[in-house]
């Protein structure tokens, strides 16, 4: 849908189009020029037209097509961002549902320990201090609730903006989403990403078009032809043929300097781009791996043990064999523990996202 109705991607498509339409139009010749001279008699028809040095037409041809490619890599690129930036954004209100749901649960269960605490103060068993402790602890989850929900409605908003969405219904998540369990070597990424990338491929045309653009200043050494007719009336015809003189050399030399200058800082921006790219995906391997595996140990094991001393917890307060204090460390461990999971399983879908906009291709 993003790429359909985003505004951003819509106008980098047009500029490429836009730029393609240059390069039919470089091969066409100057309109001609048609006049008529009149003194008195005989009255005298002429037609002009300028010719450019077949090299200078050439070169022309090139800079269009590379600038067009240019365009095509930039619009690539784009949709490639606004791409990566949706999924993101999908991700942020998939963790806004994913905390709803275990900030919903732990309301549900404080508010059951709260009664516990009330039964058990009323018959002399515990002390007021419990009851306390649980009301506290019970407005402030339930006032972090309300914090998500508020929260969820901005994450929402934002995506709503990148699909460019004129309605305002509510936007649903799929609860259930995979990611790859495993992730290709830094190494395999960043040739991708050197091969693939529309950032580079836009600077590489860059470059081909400063070789072109070179080209055409050397071409500024050939002279230009101008072709013409003259029609007198009743009175036969010429042909006339010139051709101008480039005769400042100077003037064509600095333009070839200027131009393979331009050339040269063209090719040192598309090199430190590389650099930067081979930094990029390094970072954001490693911002995802770790996201991953954090995530599977909360998945496997940290959050299945947490239910378990929850559990646990709950009946050892229920006969008296542990204290409040005690409860409320194993509840808020097992908050965190839920939080946490979805945290990082959105934070690897966020890198994963993040990962193939930099290699330039979606892989997931």
């Amino acid at each position: 849908t993003a790429l359909r109705q985003n505004h951003e991607i819509q106008s980098a498509k047009s500029e490429w189009e836009a730029a393609g339409a240059k390069v039919s139009r470089s091969l066409r010749l100057s309109d001609p020029k048609i006049g008529l001279e009149y003194e008195q008699i005989p009255k005298m028809f002429t037609a002009e037209q300028m010719v450019m040095f077949p090299g200078k037409i050439y070169a022309e041809y090139l800079m269009a097509a590379k600038e067009a490619e240019i365009y095509a890599a930039r619009y690539r690129a784009k949709s490639l961002e606004i791409t990566s930036r949706a999924k993101s954004a999908y991700y942020d209100l998939y963790l806004a549902d994913r905390s709803i749901a275990i900030m919903d649960e732990v309301v549900g269960l404080l508010n059951k320990i709260k009664k516990s605490a009330r039964a058990k103060y009323a018959v002399g068993s515990v002390m007021q201090m419990d009851v306390l402790q649980a009301n506290i602890e019970y407005q402030l989850v339930n006032n972090e609730l309300l914090t998500l929900r508020q929260e969820r409605e901005v994450k929402a908003a934002k995506l709503t903006a990148l699909l460019n969405r004129s309605d305002r219904s509510s936007i649903e998540v799929d609860p259930d989403f995979s990611l790859p369990a495993a992730l290709e070597s830094a190494e395999a990424l960043e040739k991708i990403a050197l091969r693939d990338r529309p950032e580079l491929l836009a600077m590489k045309a860059e470059i081909e078009m400063k070789d072109a653009s070179h080209l055409r200043s050397k071409m500024e050494f050939f002279p230009d032809t101008m072709l013409g007719v003259r029609k007198r009336v009743g009175d036969g015809w010429d042909a006339m043929f010139s051709f101008s003189a480039p005769l400042y050399f100077w003037k064509q030399s600095y333009g070839v300097s200027s131009a393979g200058l331009e050339r040269e800082a063209a090719e040192s921006a598309y090199n430190n781009m590389k650099n930067m790219t081979l930094w990029e995906v390094k970072e954001a391997y490693v911002t995802a791996d770790a996201a991953r595996r954090t995530y599977l140990l909360y998945r496997d094991k940290i959050l299945p043990q947490s239910e378990q001393a929850l559990k646990a917890a709950l009946k050892a307060y229920q006969t008296g064999k542990t204290d409040f204090p005690a409860l409320l460390l194993v509840e808020r461990m097992y908050k965190e523990a839920g939080l946490k999971l979805y945290e990082n399983q959105a934070g690897y879908g966020k890198a994963w996202a993040e990962l193939e906009r930099i290699i330039g291709k979606e892989v997931m």
